[in-house]
């Protein structure tokens, strides 16, 4: 698949993998999901988030709500040092702020083992409504958790996908086999801020074990060998 614009359909289907079970403290999977855009201010309740999205968003606010899939296989050898990352205590008791922080954490933790990076992919969707945004970003999740959900075939890759919905576009690639370009997107969502998230999910695939070349390119197509 070629890297740029998804399909209504895979909603952003070019990589990525993933399947996940636990949230952070559970060894080998995190789940992470917030919907920011489903809450507005109450009457009764000043600052309270209740549940609902607006019911008349501005142009302003959805112009360029955006869907973005992004996956590396690396050796898995360096899964422990990655989940050690993510796992770490956490500096904010903000719940949206803590999501955010694991999106960072994800981000920085990859970057750190660069030179065992082996495959990547990565899809991007520009959505104009919260009610597209959403139903979009539902469909890659679903996708993406269908491929992983199988045993590793006693390979050694594993893969992190990671999931966002943001009010604005961020930062996407034109090759997918150029480890300079994985640097940058990787770089880019380590600065992530709160006010842009809608909505994030980290994937690990497969939940135990790790995948052969074959076994990758079966489940997860899309996904390009780093060039060296």
């Amino acid at each position: 698949m070629e890297p740029g614009q998804l399909n209504e359909d895979q909603a952003v289907g070019l990589l990525l993998l993933g399947s996940c079970c636990c949230l952070v403290a559970v060894v080998g999977f995190i789940i992470l999901f917030v919907w920011l855009a489903r809450r507005k201010p109450s009457p009764t309740a000043p600052g309270a988030p209740p549940p609902g999205p607006p019911s008349t968003p501005t142009a302003a606010a959805t112009h360029h709500l955006h869907l973005s899939v992004m996956a590396i296989a690396f050796d898995g050898f360096f899964k422990d040092q990655v989940l050690a990352v993510l796992n770490a205590p956490s500096s904010t008791a903000d719940a949206v702020a803590h999501r955010v922080e694991l999106v960072q954490r994800s981000c920085r933790a990859l970057l750190g083992i660069e030179p065992q990076w082996r495959a990547f992919g990565y899809g991007e969707k520009d959505l104009g409504d919260l009610t597209a945004t959403q139903d979009s970003y539902l469909k890659a999740l679903e996708d993406f958790r269908s491929r992983s959900a199988g045993p590793g075939d006693g390979g050694r890759l594993v893969v992190l996908t990671l999931i966002l919905a943001t009010r604005a576009p961020l930062k996407g690639v034109d090759r997918l086999d150029q480890p300079a370009q994985v640097r940058a997107v990787l770089d880019d969502r380590a600065h992530l801020d709160s006010a842009n998230l809608l909505g994030a999910h980290l994937l690990w695939s497969p939940p135990d074990g790790g995948l052969t070349d074959t076994g990758l390119h079966q489940r997860f197509p899309e996904m390009h060998a780093l060039s060296g």
